[in-house]
């Protein structure tokens, strides 16, 4: 006998479907005749007889078979006809007959389980392959969209137990944060937030670094600070500068972080003050991010657009979102082997 098996060069699939049997079971076939076509994920293969013989088929069409599965034979004598189609019948593994004439290959099954398809849909589709259940997921989902009115836009009204007046519950959470009066609260907010967080945008120069000052910022000598700028706009005294310190256009350095009240009372995004120290010597390039709780090591180097929201060890460069090391410097001040500097 000849043997029948799924050709190999298929080897992008795993399994493959038996679209049609072209000859019956038990009928005399040809050499070279063509007597299967198999269909995988990429085409249709015609597979042809390699002798003269009386076919026996295995597996049934509409079959997902393994590559190299052993799917048919042709016999030199004739073969019995029942008992071919039984052991065909027995062998059709790897694919699901309901309703009635109706077959349902591997994949497509494993998707009517997972989505809990009623096989019936497919009520005298012949064969049911995974893009036929595709398709009717998709249609099952279009169709509630397109029969169902368009939802009213929800009404929004504030979370129980809270002021609509936002303005006043927010003074209000602030005084207790800070442990001073409204009043008090009211003044800072004028003077430092308002009056001179204005001023270092269009003040000279030459006394930007002192508005900061006055703002609570610490600071050493010989820094700057872009008027463009955002140097903390609630606790600038959380600040503390080396000397030397470069920070250039639109770069952000935040000490706290406040969230919707929502979030901050169910603790999904807890209110942050922590300070930000950036040590002497180091570099926050146009518009990176320095958020709350972060030390920018001696000499250390933020790159434009940077996003650091931990710690830099110093003589290090710093780059992406969130920030990685992405070059270390050699550190002039380290000591030689021989105890002098280098």
């Amino acid at each position: 006998s000849t043997e029948i098996r799924v050709p190999r060069e298929t080897v992008n699939d795993d399994f493959v479907t038996i679209a049609a049997w072209h000859v019956e079971t038990g009928r005399p076939v040809r050499a070279r005749e063509i007597i299967v076509s198999i269909e995988t994920s990429k085409a249709v293969l015609d597979v042809e007889a390699e002798s003269d013989g009386y076919l026996e088929i295995l597996f049934p069409g509409g079959s997902e078979v393994a590559i190299g599965e052993l799917i048919g034979r042709v016999h030199p004598e004739p073969v019995s006809a029942a008992a071919n189609g039984a052991a065909s019948a027995e062998r059709g593994r790897g694919s699901s007959v309901s309703p009635e004439g109706v077959t349902i290959s591997r994949k497509a099954q494993t998707l009517v389980e997972e989505h809990e398809i009623d096989p019936n849909v497919f009520a005298g589709r012949g064969l049911v392959r995974e893009a036929d259940v595709i398709r009717y997921l998709q249609s099952r989902e279009r169709a509630p969209a397109e029969a169902a009115p368009a939802p009213a836009a929800p009404s929004v009204s504030p979370p129980a137990g809270r002021s609509k007046l936002s303005l006043f519950q927010d003074l209000k959470v602030s005084t207790r944060e800070r442990g001073s009066g409204p009043l008090r609260l009211l003044v800072n907010y004028f003077w430092r937030n308002w009056l001179l967080g204005n001023l270092v945008r269009w003040a000279p120069r030459g006394i930007i670094m002192v508005i900061h000052r006055l703002r609570g910022v610490k600071m050493g000598k010989g820094c700057f600070i872009d008027p463009t700028a955002i140097v903390e706009t609630a606790f600038p005294e959380n600040i503390t500068l080396g000397d030397d310190v470069r920070i250039t256009a639109g770069a952000v350095i935040m000490t706290h972080i406040k969230a919707p009240h929502y979030l901050r009372n169910t603790g999904i995004m807890p209110a942050v003050v922590e300070p930000v120290v950036l040590a002497d010597h180091c570099f926050i390039g146009v518009n990176a991010v320095i958020t709350p709780g972060v030390t920018v090591g001696k000499a250390a180097v933020v790159a434009s657009g940077a996003v650091v929201v931990a710690n830099v060890a110093p003589f290090t460069m710093v780059a992406g979102n969130p920030a990685k090391v992405i070059k270390r410097f050699p550190n002039p001040e380290a000591e030689e082997p021989n105890g002098e500097r280098r």
